[in-house]
């Protein structure tokens, strides 16, 4: 038993990714065939070896390890060569099956999975496809027993033992529902469904048992990256509105979105309102009014500076 004040927890600091996931728990990344589940994958994986924003989120930054069973390390190099992701030394590590077994979960790849976190301090395990895993067992993905005893007893007592986080991507059934068995979803602290609307269009719908459920509006640019498409393309959101007269007013100012939030009575959370402004950039500089990020180890500070668009052309 101990007293709340002696509870001595960073809850940001428990988070891998702010507003999405939490360290020590089980995710699933789901989509069809073909949508770029994989490349949302790699995405994430290099906003958090590179310490950068994941779709305006926050990340804890981590070396990250990425199990593949169906990527082979020359594809890998070509999927960095179109993204330009880059890795720094000992933050991003590669697993790929072999071509005549499986990645096994009770041979070396728990070997793999052991050093990646007591040697590197990694704390997020992308496994990619959750299927593709030999778990020393005949696994039927439709059967609840066997999806729990087989599979996710394995990644709780993994995710416990060493602090791991693990993503786990998967397909979705015709019906678009994770495929196999109730008891996936039912065991995940969050599941990321990737919905292909055409035309590059795309939402990022994830539910969570531990954040608000979100539904992100994204494109895929050139590189083959998700962007955030503004979550008002037409009328200018109300609470971004305030701010613009706020900021237009006082011409320079520095804030945190929660003290923007609370100062002007904002109808939206923090977190909120700072995916807000990351996602209207260039909207905000047409109207004259520039935003920068400051980010220190314990912060995240916004400045907005207003000039009046008759400057800009001197």
């Amino acid at each position: 038993m101990i007293p709340i004040e002696q509870l001595n927890i960073d809850i940001k600091k428990d988070n891998i990714i702010e507003g999405i996931m939490k360290s020590n728990g089980l995710y699933c990344l789901v989509a069809e065939p073909k949508v770029g589940k994989s490349f949302l994958a790699l995405q994430i994986a290099n906003s958090l070896t590179n310490n950068k924003e994941f779709l305006g989120f926050e990340v804890n930054p981590t070396p990250v390890l990425y199990i593949s069973t169906e990527l082979s390390s020359l594809q890998l190099k070509e999927r960095l060569d179109i993204t330009g992701y880059e890795f720094s030394p000992n933050s991003f590590f590669f697993l790929e099956r072999d071509e005549e077994h499986k990645l096994c979960l009770r041979d070396d790849l728990l070997l793999d999975i052991r050093e990646f976190a007591t040697k590197y301090n990694g704390k997020l395990v992308i496994i990619d496809i959750m299927c593709g895993i030999d778990y020393g067992y005949n696994l039927d993905i439709n059967n609840y027993n066997d999806v729990m005893k087989n599979m996710f007893d394995k990644y709780r007592e993994l995710s416990k033992k060493y602090n791991l986080t693990f993503l786990l991507v998967h397909h979705l059934n015709k019906e678009g529902k994770t495929l196999g068995s109730i008891g996936i979803d039912g065991n995940m602290n969050g599941i990321l469904t990737l919905i292909n609307n055409k035309d590059n269009s795309y939402t990022l719908k994830i539910v969570n048992r531990d954040f608000e459920e979100l539904n992100i509006n994204l494109i895929k640019n050139g590189k083959l990256i998700f962007e955030v498409v503004s979550e008002d393309n037409n009328e200018l959101d109300f609470n971004l509105s305030l701010f613009m007269r706020y900021v237009i007013k006082k011409k320079e100012i520095i804030f945190t979105p929660a003290e923007m939030v609370a100062e002007l009575n904002l109808l939206i959370t923090p977190s909120r309102f700072g995916r807000l402004l990351n996602s209207n950039i260039k909207r905000l500089e047409q109207e004259g009014i520039f935003i920068e990020l400051n980010r220190t180890a314990t912060s995240r500070n916004y400045k907005a500076k207003f000039i009046e668009p008759f400057n800009l052309e001197n």
